[in-house]
């Protein structure tokens, strides 16, 4: 064999045995043990934000069901006697079941608090599949289709819900909502049609915006956009932000009530990769409003980059990325995504849950499938100070018997200093529920 020959063969082995090894994969060892709470609700599946905590040192929290005959479940959990309390049944408090609907099943929102009452806003959870696309279902025999995404307000000392009615003009379910609890105004988006709206406590009048997402997830073709699941005030003009997968950012004008595109800057950043497929794109997963800076911040959904948009200049800065060590060091993109992004106290420290790509112990265990067999498992809490511009990994979510949450998208900080999130847990059956867990912040040890 020549010299030429055997040097091709060499950086071939070479090649293939850094493409299969785990070595790049350092993980932090550490463990954040969380606990797992139970609600008691059967049919509860999936989740999607849908808690918060309040003034009041309650965590409130929503628990989804895809039953037809059983909508979302509203709760409260107190931190300091552990007690949890049932609160609504969100199909009863709006549709109701004597009319045989395809139930109010799911909220895709957080709540969020003005004048001692929370605002959130009601979900679909019922889908059939088409080509690779999820689309409202079709109501069986004797059922009536969904009804459309209800606006709800919750007084918290007399435990009344009301309801402010249906925001989609096609009954699509309400998947985005953020409230500027300054001035009153609630914002949203539709699914799957991706219409924007917003709602004035006050006057109570409700305002439809049109479609920013080309023709939504209902879409064929390049009329074809996954729809943002984050929508941002900036509380110190009344703006509010959103974005959709060509980059494109939209800002609601408070003065003017009307929506218009951000000429001056986008999100279509090189460093987000190229999007593939059916992707979220060039859009941002979570964002938050910082009290500190006055500053909107984000995270890409795709490449989990942390960046700033200033809602004065409209100017967007990279800052680092938020994914898990594992992540960085093996270069995976698209991997870690999470809705759970939350402010410490005083806006100074972001918190993210990243879904963290396996370690060196993982990949020796599982092998190859390693990757797809812990997707949704592996999460890894993020934490970014921006006071001093310092990245940490903090660590892994387990339980105290070593099992671990899977697919955690919600995230909140309680008053007592815990953070609370709903994650898909495995039963000791071999099946699923999603509950209500809690973790200690690693930073305060």
């Amino acid at each position: 064999m020549t010299h030429k020959k055997t040097t091709l063969v060499i950086q071939f082995f070479f090649l293939m045995a850094v493409s299969m090894s785990p070595s790049y994969s350092f993980a932090n060892d550490s463990k954040i043990i969380a606990t797992r709470y139970s609600t008691n609700f059967p049919q509860s599946k999936g989740n999607y934000n849908g808690i918060s905590s309040a003034s009041d040192g309650l965590i409130y929290y929503v628990l989804c069901s895809g039953d037809l005959n059983v909508g979302a479940q509203m709760y409260s959990f107190n931190p300091k006697g552990g007690q949890i309390t049932h609160l609504a049944d969100l199909t009863e408090e709006t549709d109701g079941y004597d009319m045989k609907a395809i139930p109010q099943g799911k909220s895709h929102v957080n709540f969020y608090e003005y004048k001692g009452k929370l605002y959130f806003a009601t979900h679909v959870d019922f889908y059939k599949n088409v080509d690779g696309k999820e689309l409202m279902g079709d109501p069986p025999a004797g059922y009536k289709p969904y009804q459309g995404g209800h606006i709800l307000s919750y007084d918290m000392k007399t435990g009344e819900i009301e309801d402010l009615g249906i925001a989609s003009p096609t009954r699509g379910g309400i998947i985005a909502q953020t409230m500027d609890t300054e001035r009153g105004r609630i914002y949203g988006l539709t699914w799957p049609a991706g219409e924007v709206f917003r709602y004035d406590v006050e006057s109570r009048d409700l305002k439809q915006f049109g479609k920013f997402f080309a023709d939504g997830e209902e879409g064929d073709g390049d009329r074809y956009q996954i729809l943002s699941r984050s929508l941002t005030v900036s509380k110190n003009n009344g703006s509010m932000f959103f974005n959709n997968p060509l980059g494109e950012i939209y800002e609601y004008i408070f003065d003017q009530d009307e929506i218009k595109k951000v000429d001056t800057e986008n999100l279509k950043k090189d460093y987000f990769g190229v999007p593939v497929g059916r992707s979220m794109g060039y859009q941002w997963r979570q964002s938050v409003w910082s009290e500190l800076d006055q500053m909107i911040y984000g995270v890409h959904n795709e490449s989990e980059y942390l960046f700033s948009l200033d809602p004065i200049t409209k100017k967007v800065t990279l800052i680092d990325r938020v994914a898990s060590e594992t992540s960085k060091k093996a270069g995976a993109m698209g991997y870690g995504f999470s809705l759970g992004l939350v402010f410490g106290p005083e806006n100074k420290v972001l918190y993210h849950i990243s879904h963290a790509y396996p370690n060196e112990e993982e990949f020796e265990k599982f092998g190859p499938g390693a990757v797809d067999d812990l997707r949704l498992k592996n999460h890894h809490v993020i934490s970014y100070d921006l006071t001093e511009q310092k990245y940490e990994d903090l660590g892994e979510i387990i339980f105290e018997d070593g099992s671990e949450p899977i697919h955690i998208n919600s995230l909140a900080l309680g008053s007592d200093g815990n953070f609370y999130a709903l994650a898909t847990l495995e039963l000791e059956n071999g099946g699923e529920t999603t509950d209500l867990i809690s973790f200690p912040n690693p930073k305060d040890k």
